[in-house]
């Protein structure tokens, strides 16, 4: 925990049919609403292995699951305490704080940055800095994926003359199959992976690897539940990474967890899922200090991705977003 967030604190002093309630009886157990960023999927597998397992209701806890309808949602319904916890993305985290939402995230699950060049391999698209020219791509407008697509062009110097880019919103994987476009720009687990399970041979290249660096998902909660009721939060904290921690370990029971819970979801593309999140949970500063953890440095670079990206437009204290204080 950063000294800044700490002074900061101390002066401020739970299925798929809409929710899923799992724990001890209400008279013995803190009951909290936790918000998700979308609705449910294989990528909270982690969350229903850790009510299924009763990790949660180990720390004395209720959770009501709910689905989300994006991480911005989520972000300002834990802002407002309409949601005690919420699973959402970091740069949403960011977002709220410069709009003085009291968020902070205790935990960042997804350390690396899901977004991606998604083609079918028959594309052989190997150098983007030079097999994009006299391709079609297909970008989300109202996606970051499409601010990220912006940025990354300044960064890689590539001359839109010789870009073609249409709009995908909401289409990326039905424009890719009827090859109406040659590349789409999303998340790869999303978009590739549904490809992927129609039978597709399909490939993609992160733009992680091509430098544009950003943490993705975390567990985040409210600063004044924090200063009011710091054991819950870090027995919440403490239950909810256990979840991540055992299906990085025994990801075959996450899966089943989340089908049993799910039972009409898309089990190929679930299955697909699953591990390649999985894989997103892993970074240096989490080979170091644990899963979940995150670090002043990664903040700062997310926040600085996110004013290149015209995003965020001044900067801020990020020190006051997150902590790692109750990872330990």
């Amino acid at each position: 925990m950063s000294n800044s967030f700490g002074s900061w604190i101390c002066r401020t002093a739970i299925a798929a049919l809409g929710f899923v309630a799992i724990g001890t009886s209400a008279d013995a157990a803190d009951s909290v609403k936790l918000r998700l960023d979308w609705v449910f999927g294989s990528e909270h597998a982690p969350i229903f292995l850790a009510l299924e397992k009763g990790f949660f209701k180990e720390e004395g806890i209720e959770v009501e699951l709910l689905p989300g309808e994006g991480s911005s949602v989520t972000t300002k319904l834990v802002g407002n305490r309409d949601a005690d916890f919420g699973y959402a993305s970091a740069d949403q985290v960011l977002l709220g704080a410069s709009r003085d939402l009291p968020v902070v995230a205790t935990a960042v699950l997804l350390q690396q940055n899901p977004t991606a060049f998604i083609f079918k391999t028959s594309q052989n698209i190997k150098n983007v800095e030079t097999d994009l020219y006299g391709k079609t791509l297909g970008v989300q407008l109202k996606s970051s994926t499409g601010r990220q697509w912006d940025a990354i062009k300044k960064t890689l110097n590539l001359d839109p003359a010789k870009l073609t880019e249409v709009p995908a919103d909401g289409a990326l994987v039905s424009l890719i199959a009827a090859d109406r476009i040659d590349v789409g720009v999303g998340f790869y687990f999303n978009d590739a992976l549904k490809l992927k399970a129609t039978g597709e041979d399909v490939s993609w290249i992160l733009l992680e690897e091509l430098g544009m660096k950003m943490y993705s998902t975390t567990l985040l909660t409210n600063a004044e539940l924090i200063a009011e009721n710091p054991d819950l939060v870090a027995r919440f904290t403490k239950a909810f990474v256990r979840g991540w921690e055992y299906s990085v370990a025994n990801p075959d029971e996450a899966y089943e967890a989340f089908v049993k819970a799910n039972p009409s979801t898309d089990k190929v593309y679930a299955k697909l899922k699953l591990p390649e999140v999985l894989k997103l949970t892993q970074s240096p500063d989490v080979s170091a200090n644990g899963l979940g953890s995150s670090t002043l440095a990664g903040w700062d670079e997310l926040q600085k991705q996110l004013v290149e990206m015209g995003l965020l437009k001044t900067s801020i204290d990020v020190s006051k977003a997150f902590t790692n204080q109750f990872l330990k």
